[in-house]
């Protein structure tokens, strides 16, 4: 009896083990087989592929945030990643386009990373004879509006919106007088009253900044509330250059508030409101007899995702749930967030 049931068990294990076996080296030849087949994702759109006259379309999607190797290697969702950008602006020397137009839905991100991209975009705009234009079907805000100062224009297509012209710092969940703290399946729970005793160390005033399990004093909310208006104002102030808008006007009547796109370019948020054929119309018709349309889009499939998601699509939901809720954890780690509150459904 103990034998027969060791075989099964050991039976199995090892049927396990010979599966994730087989997964690493597929992935390896996967990847050993895409570095050497890699294309350009840089893809003829329309127009004359002769011309010299290039205009270029950017889309990017998703959260804007630093990749790191978690997140690439093990996610599904669309990010934008301003190591990406630079990438495609050097292919873009290459080629000397004339215009760009960058096709962005994006709900903000994280300070560093909106704003690198909104520096290395005015930058490029600097130092090569190009007009850059964003645009946006769907959502521009935030971060996403952040970057956006960096174009000559912007437009949005019916219904889009944007705004959100604020910054969030990081909340202080405190929790008072805990005594169980659970997980499960279906979430995790934290019963308080008198039980837990939580000991840390550190060294230096404040070093365990955030920790939940004691009140903020005062002096450290007014720290991190000095941080989050610091780094507002320097959002107001780009703005505020950018669109030729008052800094009271942008702070009492704009505020952190999103707009639908009639809202966005009555409040001078951006300057046409019309779809991205119609803008690629207008610029050609306006600028060109002979053009090309090349199209960017950056691709963020990893290959065990390719693997794994095609094998087991059927536990993902249509929203996507796993991945936004991947996202959503990387975001709020993040010490300042300009990622408003309301895209945040985790």
């Amino acid at each position: 009896m103990f034998l027969s049931t060791f075989v099964r068990v050991f039976s199995t294990l090892l049927a396990i083990f010979v599966f994730f076996i087989l997964i690493i080296i597929s992935i390896t030849f996967l990847n050993i087989s895409d570095i050497s087949n890699q294309k350009s994702n840089f893809k003829h759109y329309s127009g004359n592929k002769d011309s010299s006259n290039k205009i270029v379309v950017m889309k990017l999607s998703g959260p804007i945030i630093h990749s790191n190797y978690s997140i690439n290697q093990f996610s599904s969702f669309n990010y934008i990643n301003p190591e990406d950008i630079k990438k495609n602006l050097e292919q873009l020397k290459k080629i000397n386009a004339k215009i760009l137009i960058v096709s962005i839905n994006s709900p903000g991100g994280t300070v560093s990373a909106s704003n690198e991209i909104y520096e290395i975009l005015k930058e490029y705009k600097k130092n090569n004879q190009i007009k850059i234009y964003f645009y946006t079907n769907n959502v521009l805000a935030s971060g996403a509006y952040w970057a956006a100062m960096s174009a000559d224009k912007i437009y949005a297509n019916y219904g889009a919106l944007i705004g959100s012209i604020g910054v969030k710092g990081p909340d202080w969940i405190y929790y008072d007088e805990p005594i169980a703290i659970s997980s499960g399946l279906l979430g995790s729970s934290i019963e308080t009253k008198k039980g837990i005793r939580v000991f840390s160390q550190s060294a230096g005033k404040s070093k365990d900044f955030l920790n939940p399990f004691r009140k903020p004093k005062e002096n450290e909310l007014n720290h991190m509330q000095k941080l989050v208006n610091e780094i507002y104002d320097d959002f107001i102030r780009i703005v505020s250059k950018k669109r030729s808008l008052e800094k009271n006007y942008l702070k009492e009547e704009i505020g952190a508030f999103i707009f639908n796109s009639k809202e966005a370019k009555k409040n001078f948020l951006i300057d046409e409101e019309l779809t991205l054929a119609k803008l690629i119309k207008t610029i050609t018709i306006n600028n060109f007899k002979d053009y090309e349309i090349i199209e960017i889009e950056n691709n963020y499939d990893s290959f065990l995702e390719k693997f794994l998601i095609k094998s087991f699509s059927k536990f993902k939901n249509k929203n996507n749930i796993f991945e936004i809720n991947l996202i959503c954890g990387n975001l709020k780690t993040n010490f300042i967030s300009i990622l408003p509150n309301y895209f945040l459904n985790c």
